[in-house]
């Protein structure tokens, strides 16, 4: 009897070999050909962070360079929602990279001063680690 289960079960540990195998090369292909990837930039991570704990300077670190209006700008802004709003959750949606350029999309809940929660997604796009647009 186990002479004639023997070819069996060694069909069977093969197919289950090349099924792996298969599944693996499959899996990182899906991966590399997905339009949002799964790995998150550190430069746009940080500048979400920025953002929602209201921090100007590291905004302006993360930002191009600017004249001196433009960043007295971004101060004035920062400081007009300060206490404004209360972050509850960022979730990172997905991005892609494309050599120096990369955009990363977030979804952002907070609650407003009123107690109302709102809800809305917020793109990244940089250059070389800095961050070029927002929307």
């Amino acid at each position: 009897m186990i002479a004639a289960i023997r070819p069996w079960a060694l069909v069977f540990a093969l197919a289950l070999m090349l099924a792996f195998v298969v599944t693996a090369i499959g899996v990182g292909l899906v991966e590399e050909k997905a339009v949002f990837g799964t790995r998150e930039n550190a430069a746009a991570r940080r500048y979400m962070i920025s953002l929602l704990e209201n921090e100007p300077h590291t905004l302006i670190a993360l930002t191009p360079r600017t004249d001196v209006v433009n960043r007295a700008m971004q101060f004035a802004q920062s400081e007009q929602a300060t206490g404004s709003i209360t972050p509850i959750s960022l979730t990172y949606l997905g991005g892609r990279n494309m050599g120096a350029l990369s955009v990363h999309t977030y979804a952002i809940e907070m609650r407003a001063q009123d107690g109302q929660r709102q809800f809305f997604p917020l793109a990244l796009t940089l250059v070389e680690g800095k961050v070029i647009r927002r929307e």
